[in-house]
C-alpha cells in the first residue's frame, strides 16, 4: 500500500494511533491555526477556574461568608465546564472538516459549509444539554432512596448508587455520543439526527468479542490519546508552575488560583495557548479516524473507496 495513503480501513487500535499520528503531521499547519482560534476563550474559561479556587480559599478564610462564596462557585463551575466541554465539542467538527480529503478521498456529494456550520452548533448545544443532564438522571434513583432512607444503611447505599448511577449515565452517555460533533459536520445531520447516528455506529454489534466492542475499543484510545497529550501538556506547564513558585506567597493549593505579574502572564500564557494547539488535534483526530474505522466496519466505507478508485484509474 502506498505510504501516502491515508484513505480508511478497518484498523487495529495500534493502527487508529499510528493512522491519527500521520493525519496529524499531513494537515499540521491547518489543524494549529484553527485550534489556536479555539485556544483564547478556552485559557478564558481555565483562568475562570482559579477564579473558583480564590472563591473557596476566600470562605475559609472567613467562616461567616462560606455559604455565599460556596454558592457562587457552585454556580459558575457548570457554566465553565458546559462551555469548555462546546469548545471541545466543535473542534472536534472543525478537525474532522480539515483532516477529510485524508481519510476519505470519494467525490461523492458533501454538505456545504453554511449547513455543516449550522448542523454542527445544533448538534453540540443539544449534545452538551444531554452530557449536563445525564449525570442527574443517573442519580436520580439512588439520591431518592437516600432522601426517603430510615436508617444509615440504606441512606448510604441509596449515596452510593447515586454517585454510581450518575457517573455511569455520563460515561454512556459521552462513548454513545462520541461521534455526533463529526457526523454534524461531514454528514450534515443536525441534533437529535446527529446524535442518533453517533448511537447507532457505538453501538456493539451482536456476537462482537469485549475488545471489538466500539464503547471499548473508544476508551481505549481516548485513553491512550489523553495519557500522551496530558504527558507533553505537562511538560508546557512547568513554566508556569516554576513561575508561582517563584513568586512571594502561600504554596500548596493557593498556587491553583495564584496569579503572575502580566510581564510574566503574557508570554506564558502564550507558550500555553501554541502547546494547547499543537497537541490538542492529536485526540480530535483521533475520534474522526475512529468514526471512518467504524464506518468501514460496519457499512464498507473502505470498498467504496477501493471501488471509486479503481473506477477512476480505468
Amino acid at each position: 500500500m502506498d505510504p501516502a495513503d491515508l484513505s480508511i480501513r478497518p484498523l487495529g487500535l495500534a493502527e487508529v494511533i499510528d493512522r491519527t499520528v500521520a493525519v496529524c503531521l499531513r494537515h499540521f499547519r491547518a489543524l494549529f491555526v484553527a485550534m489556536l482560534l479555539v485556544q483564547a476563550p478556552a485559557l478564558f474559561l481555565a483562568h475562570q477556574l482559579g477564579g473558583v479556587v480564590e472563591i473557596l480559599e476566600a470562605g475559609a478564610a472567613d467562616p461567616a461568608r462560606a455559604g455565599p462564596l460556596l454558592t457562587r462557585a457552585l454556580l459558575r463551575l457548570p457554566w465553565v465546564f458546559a462551555c469548555l466541554t462546546a469548545l471541545q465539542l466543535v473542534a472536534t467538527a472543525v478537525a474532522a472538516a480539515i483532516v477529510r480529503p485524508a481519510l476519505d478521498p470519494r467525490r461523492c456529494p458533501r454538505p456545504s459549509r453554511a449547513r455543516a456550520a449550522l448542523a454542527t452548533a445544533g448538534t453540540v448545544v443539544l449534545q452538551v444539554v444531554l452530557l449536563g443532564a445525564a449525570p442527574l438522571l443517573g442519580a436520580l434513583p439512588g439520591a431518592l432512596l437516600a432522601f426517603r432512607a430510615q436508617g444509615i444503611g440504606t441512606a448510604l447505599a441509596g449515596s452510593a448508587g447515586a454517585v454510581l448511577g450518575g457517573v455511569g449515565l455520563l460515561v454512556v452517555a459521552a462513548l454513545r455520543t462520541v461521534l455526533a460533533p463529526v457526523v454534524a459536520a461531514l454528514e450534515g445531520r443536525a441534533g437529535p439526527a446527529a446524535l442518533a447516528r453517533s448511537c447507532r455506529l457505538m453501538a456493539p454489534r451482536p456476537g462482537a468479542s469485549l475488545l471489538d466492542r466500539p464503547g471499548v475499543r473508544a476508551s481505549l484510545v481516548l485513553l491512550a490519546t489523553f495519557v500522551l497529550a496530558l504527558a507533553v501538556n505537562s511538560l508546557a506547564g512547568i513554566p508556569r508552575f516554576l513561575a508561582l513558585r517563584a513568586q512571594p506567597g502561600p504554596g500548596g493549593l493557593a498556587l491553583l488560583g495564584a496569579r503572575l505579574p502580566l510581564s510574566l502572564e503574557i508570554p506564558i500564557a502564550l507558550l500555553e495557548a501554541i502547546a494547547g494547539a499543537a497537541l490538542q488535534p492529536f485526540s480530535l483526530v483521533a475520534v474522526v479516524v475512529f468514526y471512518f474505522d467504524l464506518r468501514a466496519r460496519a457499512e464498507a466505507l473502505d470498498m467504496e473507496i477501493w471501488a471509486e478508485r479503481l473506477e477512476a484509474e480505468a
